[in-house]
């Protein structure tokens, strides 16, 4: 597919990706376009998605749109057509944070309608696009002007991101309680000797596995996401973390007491913030020093001497994340489709009203009922897809 980007000056062209091979074969172009687009994070990048793609990607087709200038990879669209349900989703959908579209600096707009026009193309008339977790600053979002035929822009969540500003400031934050019980395991942790260590290339799958497994037992009997029980996730952790680390946007941070490792944590390094994938610690670790404030002591500090401006503390809405007075950045879904019916209409339908339902939720400004039968339906979730991970 041919299109005249908007000054009509040069041509963008479209094509679709459609195997593994394909997407292997891309990397080198791949890892300089993601390199080139200020919209996107380390989730975009081919060390994450095709990592993400080689333990989840029989589930589903690959439908990627790149769109060339001149021969030049300009932007990517990394779609995979899931078996069986209708749904086009961007690759990395589950286990990833942010999911968006790569697009060259400069030329965002002309690859959105580039992307948007191939897109309505490779859509069947029953199928619908549903493109989650986008931050303010997706290229992504643009498809819903771009798009022609039915849209929806859903709420979808909250992530928490601090300022990068020095330790001693984000304290203010906390009550004068907690500055003082922080500060005091702060002391014990450095008079113990427990420093922050990454973990390089050829270590960083190993210390993947060390976090996960503390992770896992620490958050078993808490609500843990089922999928973190998983083998398949543990698979992903490893490889991600390799290539992640030997390119520079990300390492495994780990809390070492000597040679114990007490606990660590995965840092994603992307072009404006660093970001807190995933951690874990030991329960002694939990008592002693109660953690949290060493991995936001070190994600500050990642991101300030890399000169960053945020650290992203990512998915949840727990305490221990809200005491420290974070931005609460909203993600959007765009749900696009061809034809209104049959699976467009009743699709966007239930995740608006889904949408809404866990704003109130999270607000706290629903009805109690509503409430706890939210409440309940969670739990039955957890349990349900705790019992499906094995």
């Amino acid at each position: 597919m041919r299109i005249l980007d908007e000054s009509g000056a040069r041509a963008l062209t479209t094509s679709v990706a459609r195997s593994g091979r394909e997407l292997e074969a891309l990397e080198a172009e791949w890892e300089a376009l993601y390199a080139a687009s200020p919209a996107a994070t380390p989730f975009q990048s081919w060390a994450w998605l095709y990592s993400w793609w080689e333990v989840y990607g029989e589930r589903y087709e690959p439908c990627a749109i790149t769109v060339r200038s001149g021969g030049e990879l300009a932007g990517l669209a990394p779609l995979a057509r899931e078996r069986g349900t209708g749904r086009v989703l961007f690759m990395g959908t589950g286990p990833s944070v942010y999911l968006d579209v790569l697009a060259r600096g400069g030329e965002e707009a002309a690859v959105v309608r580039a992307v948007a026009g191939r897109l309505r193309e490779e859509l069947r008339p029953w199928e619908v696009a549903d493109l989650q977790h986008l931050r303010p600053r997706a290229a992504a979002r643009g498809l819903l002007e771009a798009w022609r035929g039915p849209a929806a822009s859903l709420w979808q969540t909250n992530c928490p991101v601090l300022e990068a500003r020095p330790f001693e400031e984000l304290l203010g934050a906390l009550t004068q309680k907690q500055r003082g019980n922080v500060r005091r395991l702060v002391r014990r942790s450095e008079r113990e000797g427990v420093r922050a260590v990454a973990a390089g290339p050829e270590e960083a799958a190993d210390a993947a596995s060390r976090m996960l497994g503390m992770h896992r037992k620490a958050w078993r009997e808490r609500g843990i996401n089922p999928e973190h029980l998983s083998p398949r996730f543990e698979v992903l952790l490893r490889a991600a973390a390799g290539r992640l680390t030997a390119r520079g946007l990300g390492f495994v941070s780990e809390f070492r007491r000597g040679e114990e490792v007490v606990a660590s944590h995965l840092l994603l390094v992307g072009h404006d913030r660093v970001g807190g994938y995933l951690s874990g610690a030991t329960e002694e670790a939990f008592r002693r020093y109660a953690v949290y404030p060493l991995y936001v002591r070190d994600g500050v500090e990642a991101a300030r001497s890399r000169g960053l401006e945020a650290f992203d503390l990512m998915w949840g809405r727990g305490e221990h994340k809200l005491q420290w007075g974070p931005e609460m950045v909203p993600s959007r879904r765009l749900v696009l489709g061809r034809n209104r019916l049959p699976l467009w209409a009743p699709y966007a339908g239930h995740h608006l009203l889904r949408s809404r339902v866990k704003a109130a939720v999270d607000s706290g400004s629903a009805p109690r009922p509503v409430m706890l039968a939210a409440e309940g339906y969670r739990a039955a979730r957890r349990l349900i897809r705790r019992r499906a991970a094995g």
